[in-house]
């Protein structure tokens, strides 16, 4: 008993909480306190000191670990915390549904996009979805999903939201935002909407440089708020800000930088009282205009609590800031009200307790991913009444997207050969050159029936991949176009009788587009956004 007493004591002590117990923070501490750093599994060596100095917290970048391997880090990281008397980090990741750059990445099960999630528009499933998801970050050690988008894609063009939007549908996308915040909320993980005040707009990439929407006021609020007021209605524990310029609400500074839209729309105007936190300031809408250290800073003072800096210098933030606080750029006050709220959100979330482990629960997970997959395929078109495909003609399909995506290809080309249809696959790059269009149309003189897959991220299409799909078109075989990701390429193909939309390659979404090709069910889902 006296063991675990001391024990008890001992770590409570090590935390440097507020109160009797513990000495008051210093200015660096508080200031580390507020940074996020990205992280992998490559180099974990200056996170770990960063962790040892009083870091807030790590954002785990993307690549192909095991489960296994993305807890021995996230453990790692903790254990270089705690054996140094600092509270626990947040540990946190890009998971917003759906695969951004690659389709399993740090040991996860695969998300449905959210534009798939929109078609399927089902908010039970949805938050059940979230759930189980929660579970499983907190089962790799993660306690923070950078998630829901909650971005009204308004813009067809615009070049990184797209299929990571639930739609352009205000209401719609406010009621499933809110089911995936109840659902991470559930399991337990702080879930951080984004991108206040919204990204949906956009014509630029805000990782390049800094785009400007110029929308009225009235019209924000009418449209690309509403899913940020539901968020807040929820009490959604984070509010990720956008590197984006909106002169109706300040006309010098993007939001992540302004005190107009930080301090004065979210927090006084909409009354939201949870974490505000930066996208990444290393993004080139901040770097063209400021250090990241500096940006920091400036965000800080504006109204944020959490900054991610990327892969900035952990040390010159917590140096600026700590000398913009002495210097009286930075009230006293700001950075203590930033300090609470990152330790109360800890606190909430369980972190300053003991974690226990959660027991698989894979095959509950998988089957709704499943279901949601096949809730969202979309039958565009069908003017020839092409589906089910015959099954006395030989298919071929041609499947356009990037190699790290072939192993989900299959999972279509599986059901058509468990249906019992002679078939063929053929995987091309959307790059197409000459010897390899020669190929494809080899593989289209072969087959009867043509089942095309068209790969396109955001409004710029590979020119290559067009030219090759329109020519498969104009064979005049009989084909089944797939929008694999984003709808809106399918406006440049209005030639086509036959089109669907998965909104996302991934392998359940490819395993029912097979089963609905094969007859075995009728696509109901619903086009989240307009096409032309």
């Amino acid at each position: 008993m006296k063991k675990t007493f001391c024990f008890i004591v001992i770590n409570i002590l090590a935390l440097r909480l507020p109160g009797s117990l513990a000495a008051e923070p210093s200015i660096e501490e508080k200031a580390a306190q507020l940074l996020i750093v990205s992280a992998d599994t490559a180099d974990i060596s200056s996170a770990a000191a960063a962790a040892r100095a009083g870091l807030g917290g790590v954002q785990l970048q993307w690549g192909s670990y095991s489960l296994e391997e993305t807890l021995e880090l996230t453990e790692i990281l903790q254990a270089e915390a705690a054996a140094a008397g600092r509270p626990p980090l947040f540990i946190a990741v890009d998971y917003e549904g759906g695969s951004v750059y690659v389709p399993t990445t740090l040991g996860l099960l695969e998300l449905p996009t959210n534009m798939m999630l929109g078609a399927a528009d089902d908010e039970n499933n949805t938050a059940t979805l979230f759930y189980l998801a929660g579970r499983e970050l907190k089962r790799a050690g993660i306690n923070m999903a950078f998630g829901p988008v909650l971005d009204i894609n308004t813009n067809p063009k615009n070049p990184i939201i797209g299929i990571r939007s639930l739609g352009s549908n205000p209401a719609k996308t406010a009621l499933l935002g809110a089911a995936i915040i109840n659902g991470l909320k559930a399991g337990g993980v702080i879930a951080v909407a984004k991108h206040f005040p919204g990204h949906g707009a956009a014509s630029e990439d805000s990782h390049k440089t800094l785009p400007e929407i110029l929308l009225s006021t009235a019209e924000l609020s009418a449209t690309h708020l509403v899913p940020f007021k539901k968020a807040i209605e929820l009490g959604v524990p984070g509010m990720m800000t956008v590197h984006i310029l909106f002169p109706a609400l300040d006309a010098g500074n993007p939001a992540t930088l302004s005190p107009a839209v930080l301090d004065g729309l979210l927090k006084k105007e909409l009354g939201y009282g949870g974490l505000v936190i930066t996208d990444s300031l290393d993004m080139g809408a901040i770097t063209r205009r400021m250090p990241i250290h500096k940006a920091a800073a400036a965000s800080l003072r504006a109204g944020a609590d959490i900054l991610l800096i990327g892969k900035g210098d952990f040390k010159a933030a917590v140096a600026e800031i700590a000398a913009q606080v002495r210097g009286g750029s930075i009230a006293q006050a700001r950075l203590d009200d930033a300090y609470a709220k990152a330790l109360a959100a800890k606190r909430a979330a369980g972190l300053l307790a003991p974690q226990t482990p959660h027991s698989s629960f894979d095959k509950a997970y998988l089957a709704i991913t499943r279901e949601l997959s096949a809730k969202a395929l979309t039958l565009v078109r069908d003017s020839n009444s092409l589906l089910p495909l015959p099954k006395d003609k030989k298919v071929a399909v041609i499947v356009f997207a990037p190699q790290r995506f072939a192993s989900n290809a299959i999972s279509l080309y599986r059901e058509l050969l468990d249906a019992g249809y002679n078939a063929s696959q053929y995987f091309f790059e959307i790059g197409v050159n000459a010897a390899e269009l020669k190929k494809i149309m080899r593989a289209a003189d072969g087959a009867e029936v043509l089942v095309i897959g068209s790969f396109q991220w955001a409004s710029a299409q590979n020119r290559t991949q067009r030219q090759a799909i329109r020519a498969l078109l104009a064979t005049g075989k009989p084909a089944a176009l797939l929008s694999l990701m984003n709808p809106y390429d399918l406006d440049g193909y209005p030639e086509a009788p036959c089109a669907l939309a998965l909104y996302g390659m991934t392998a359940p979404s490819m395993a029912a587009a097979g089963r609905a090709l094969a007859g075995g069910f009728v696509p109901a889902g619903k086009l989240p956004v307009t096409l032309q």
